[in-house]
């Protein structure tokens, strides 16, 4: 308990006043950093000590480097305070008389001098440890290029072959032979009977971890047949991943109780420490295609991964070449093998390796046959990227499994099993990232509530280059780059670089970016809520709910930058005067969308128009889809989409034939011979108009008698509509009425004749 209390104690001085530069300052101790400097230059100069020590010796300067990297900045408020107490003082006078203040002048020198000498200290010290951090990582690399370039006599020498094999087969069973020669004694009986109670309990506790972790795949087909797919989906990787825990604990559980028994011997308890190893890779090998073969949308549906193209058994024999790959390198009798029988035991698992990747080249050949045959043209990104991508990988592929032989029978041996081993790897993880982006974006669709056909989209495309971007080290550290080097990486990316009096760094690009994100999520999602659930259960219209959420989302995206701009600590006031040169930009080339951003703002706030509406502006006419902050889809009657700008709408002439109501008025116009009774004209035009259904009874309809025209008597039905969206319709069906009762009072609907005269009609003959 006293630690506890002391280590929060630790963890809560940098914050009660104690400034954690000094602490650092005090604790460092330049004598000791002398004698590491002087200790690791030897070692340099020598360049005899191992990897192992040259790894450890790393370390230790790299944690002096982060000391000095932190005092570099001591005192920095301090100096930033006195130096702007001395810039503060009058200038010194230029006739050569008394400066009354020549005595401050000193005295802030002599104090600025004296705070900035342990920043310079800590920076001289940083250069050093910096510069013998890179001639160690330069030493280390070398040393690794020249391991993977030795190459030794070739094994396919015909006379080394039987007592290669006969080694290799007595290195593989050693463990077995010194089990059954081991006499036990009375020691180790009395202590097998001590421990007895825990050894039963162990094996107990993994017969109990695997028996659940066989079992949680039938709690997944439970799970799917009372859930709806996509939350099947969701939990199926875990799941999946928490069998996976279960087995691996169960083997974990056994290898402790073979150890507690004091039974095994030497050589048996180095493959017992690999064990667990082993059992990883065999496990994950038995779980990689499970995931591949269930894959029902996404990416794994258009690879068309299925248990007729690719065999589960490729996945065990490739761990299988791992396992076999690792007793060659560290095996268990390998200082009584001789460096023949080590090479050609490599050429065998190679060329057994080689045979498993010619295997899954076929695979591969047959899932691209598949994609060229099933390719349509309204998936042709996906497609085509998902044609490309197995392409890839089968000419990587085809090189490896020639080119690994080839090395290894050469001579290279230590070069053709890390080219193996790489290949195999890098396989297995490009499926596991694959793996992870469908589910990630599984998970995201289902959050927001979004259909499977949203995976092509922004965000969803983001996730998953942010997935692939974060496995880059992982693919790296596959292919033989140190993970010191790595972090070394890392350290120099993260000092950033200076725009202007703004100093960028990735960690806060990379925070702000998070910040961002996670604000963005959490807008589409409220979006997503209010859209779906809140405001259908509301007396809104449809153009009133959309509007809402449009204004969700705007100001959603402007909180999470800000948010994101204020926790990250980004001044952005030196980018005055980029943002005036910007807005004078913006002035001049960008008016006309700045003006329709500002119209698209007023559209929303204002609504004279809502989503839904029939409007006809520009003289275009139709329904009223989609407004965004620039501009405004409507739908015509031909199906076709016109994009209007908002600034059209705003400055405009706009019809509205729905705004509020959709109440409006019908009028047909209709001509009469002359000659035709015009009352009873007006008499039968009424009868139609009231006796159709879908116009109003009040007001109720009326006749108008136009005028005399040049060919007929002009008429005019005047109607109001409960719904205007139907007004084609109803004066079609009225149309029809008046043809069949003017047919029926033989009251004739004229036409335009003319009467042409000739002036010569003689010129004719």
């Amino acid at each position: 308990m006293r630690l506890i209390l002391v280590l929060i104690l630790i963890s809560f001085l940098p914050h009660m006043g104690l400034s954690s530069s000094e602490g650092s300052q005090n604790d460092l101790n330049y004598q000791n950093w002398g004698s590491t400097a002087n200790r690791a230059e030897s070692v340099l100069t020598a360049g005899r000590a191992s990897e192992k020590s040259l790894e450890i010796l790393r370390d230790e300067i790299g944690n002096w480097r982060s000391s000095f990297k932190a005092a570099i900045n001591l005192n920095a408020d301090r100096i930033s305070l006195i130096q702007t107490q001395f810039d503060a003082l009058p200038p010194a006078p230029d006739d050569g008389s008394d400066d009354p203040l020549e005595a401050r002048r000193s005295e802030l020198k002599e104090i600025l001098t004296e705070l900035k000498m342990p920043g310079l200290r800590a920076n001289d010290a940083f250069i050093q440890a910096d510069t013998l951090i890179s001639e160690i990582d330069l030493l280390l690399r070398i040393r690794q290029t020249d391991a993977l370039l030795t190459s030794v006599e070739s094994p396919l020498r015909p006379s080394i072959w039987a007592q290669a094999v006969k080694q290799s087969f007595n290195s593989l069973l050693a463990p077995i032979n010194e089990l059954r020669l081991i006499e036990i004694s009375d020691a180790q009986k009395t202590n097998f009977k001590m421990q007895a109670v825990s050894i039963f309990a162990l094996v107990f506790g993994a017969l109990t971890s695997w028996f659940v972790g066989l079992k949680l795949p039938n709690s997944i087909d439970g799970i799917a047949n009372k859930s709806s797919a996509r939350r099947f989906r969701a939990l199926k990787l875990p799941i999946s991943l928490l069998e996976l825990v279960f087995k691996f604990v169960a083997i974990l559980l056994i290898i402790r109780a073979f150890h507690l028994s004091g039974l095994i011997g030497l050589k048996g308890s180095l493959f017992l420490d690999q064990l667990p190893y082993f059992g990883a890779l065999l496990l994950f090998a038995l779980w990689l295609p499970k995931q591949l073969f269930s894959g029902e949308v996404g990416f794994l549906s258009s690879l068309n991964l299925n248990k007729t193209s690719i065999s589960n058994t490729n996945f065990a024999y490739a761990a299988l070449i791992l396992i076999l790959f690792d007793l060659c390198s560290t095996g268990l009798a390998q200082k009584s093998i001789t460096v023949d029988t080590h090479s050609f035991a490599v050429l065998i698992v190679t060329i057994l390796a080689s045979t498993i990747l010619w295997r899954v080249r076929k695979s591969i050949i047959e899932i691209e046959n598949l994609l060229l045959q099933d390719q349509k043209d309204d998936q042709q990104f996906r497609i085509s990227f998902s044609h490309r991508f197995p392409n890839l990988i089968h000419k990587i592929l085809l090189v490896s499994l020639f080119l690994a032989p080839l090395l290894v029978s050469v001579g290279y041996v230590n070069a053709g099993q890390e080219l193996t081993k790489s290949i195999i790897l890098t396989l297995g993880l490009l499926l596991v990232v694959i793996i992870v982006q469908n589910y990630v974006i599984d998970f995201y669709l289902m959050v927001l509530g979004q259909e499977e056909e949203n995976r092509d989209h922004l965000v969803p495309i983001l996730l998953s280059f942010v997935l692939l971007l974060g496995s880059l080290p992982f693919f790296a550290v596959i292919w033989g780059v140190r993970q010191q080097e790595l972090f070394e990486i890392w350290s120099n990316f993260q000092s950033g670089f200076e725009l202007g009096t703004i100093k960028l760094s990735p960690g806060l690009i990379l925070g702000f970016l998070v910040i961002f994100t996670i604000g963005y999520m959490l807008t589409r999602f409220t979006q997503s809520a209010l859209r779906s659930t809140v405001l259908p259960r509301t007396s809104m219209d449809t153009g009133a709910q959309t509007a809402i959420v449009s204004g969700v989302g705007y100001l959603g995206i402007f909180l999470a930058a800000v948010i994101a701009f204020s926790a990250t600590g980004l001044d952005l006031s030196s980018l005055a005067i980029v943002a005036g040169a910007l807005s004078v930009g913006i002035g001049f080339g960008l008016q006309n969308i700045v003006s329709n951003f500002v119209s698209g703002i007023i559209l929303l706030i204002e609504r004279p128009i809502s989503v839904g509406d029939w409007i006809e502006v520009s003289g275009k006419m139709g329904y009223v889809r989609d407004i965004s902050v620039r501009s405004t889809r409507i739908e015509t009657f031909d199906r076709s989409d016109v994009i209007i700008p908002n600034a059209d709408l705003v400055s405009g002439v706009v019809t509205n034939y729905t705004r509020g109501n959709t109440v409006g008025r019908l009028i047909i116009p209709v001509g009469v011979a002359y000659g035709t009774n015009t009352k009873t004209v007006e008499t039968i035009l009424k009868e139609i108009a009231e006796a159709h259904p879908k116009i109003l009874k009040d007001p109720g309809p009326s006749i108008v008698f136009q005028g005399f025209g040049s060919d007929s008597l002009d008429f005019e039905i005047r109607a109001i509509l409960g719904d205007v969206n139907w007004m084609l319709s109803i004066k079609s069906e009225i149309n029809h009425q008046i043809a069949e009762r003017f047919a029926e009072e033989g009251i004739e609907i004229p036409f335009s004749q003319r009467d042409i005269w000739i002036k010569n009609p003689e010129s004719l003959k």
